[in-house]
Parts: C-alpha cells; structure tokens; sequence
C-alpha cells in the first residue's frame, strides 16, 4: 500500500486548482463589468441632472414654457430658423435623455427620482404644442419623452417603497 501521492498526481490537483481559480477569477470579472456598467448607468444620470440644473439650461426651460403655453406650432414655424432652434434645444435634450431611458442606458429608477418631475412638467406644458407639431411632422416627434414622463411617476413610487423598506430594515437591525 502506497499512500504518498506522485509527481503526475500532484499536476493534476495544481490543474484542478488553477482551473478553480481561473472560474472563481472570471466570475469576479464579470461582477465588477455588471458593477461598472451600472455605476455607468447612474453617472450617466446625474450629469445630466447637473445639466438640467445650470441657470442657461433654467433660463431655456423657462422660455420654452412661455413660448409653448402661448403659441401655437403654426406660431413656430414662422419664426427664424436660428429662434426655432434656439427652442428647440431642451425638448431635443429631454428626447435624448428619454431615448437613453428606453435603451437601458440610463438607471431608469434614479431618473425617474432625479429628471422625473422635470420631465412630467415640460411634457404637460408642451402637451398641446407638441400634438400640432406631431399632425405635421408624423406621431413619432419626441415619443421618447413621452413614453418617459408616462413611466416615471410608477418609477418613483417603486424608489420611494424601497427605500422605506430599506429604512425600516435599517431601524430594525439597530435595535437588535
């Protein structure tokens, strides 16, 4: 009865252990690209929260409500292609963050918290201006807004349940 192991059966295990460290090594790396991607997701968020936020970007905001809540799309499209554009600059940012929304691009429940209300106000405001301009130009001008401000009020009322379940929990652990 032999009981000392080989040379040949020593390379196995070394194999049989590398092998475990390579899988345990690949799983590691595929949880932090998830990890980094979501991270992306949430950065991606509050860059544009700050954008919204800079006094040019209100002091556009607060134009366009004026502009869309007295005028018309025929009043639109009579004015200069340079104001026109000048207009159009936050329904484009709103549309692009609601098109990064929908694509999976954006942590969907961090801005429904963060550009929600923002979103859902200017579309109310923009609602009748934005139906002329669909009658020309066809329904799929800015649906991506849209859909966003239809969705994020259920977004937020998911964020708000789970953080105060989360606060509960927080309370209970603290008291064990």
């Amino acid at each position: 009865m032999e009981t000392a192991l080989r040379l040949a059966q020593w390379g196995d295990i070394a194999q049989f252990v590398i092998a475990i460290v390579g899988a345990i090594a690949l799983i590691g790396a595929i949880w932090q690209i998830v990890l980094n991607r979501a991270n992306a997701r949430r950065v991606r968020v509050y860059e544009y929260a700050d954008r919204f936020n800079r006094p040019g970007l209100r002091r556009r905001s607060s134009r366009y409500r004026n502009y869309v809540e007295k005028h018309t799309y025929s009043d639109f499209k009579r004015l200069t292609r340079t104001l026109q554009n000048e207009l159009l600059i936050l329904p484009n940012l709103l549309e692009e963050v609601a098109a990064l929304y929908h694509r999976g691009l954006l942590d969907r429940d961090v801005a429904a918290e963060m550009l929600g209300v923002y979103v859902e106000n200017l579309w109310a405001s923009s609602k009748p201006f934005m139906s002329e301009m669909r009658a020309e130009l066809g329904a799929n001008a800015f649906c991506d807004w849209e859909e966003m401000q239809t969705e994020t009020p259920g977004r937020k009322l998911t964020a708000d349940r789970k953080r105060a379940r989360r606060r509960a929990l927080r309370k209970l652990f603290r008291r064990a």
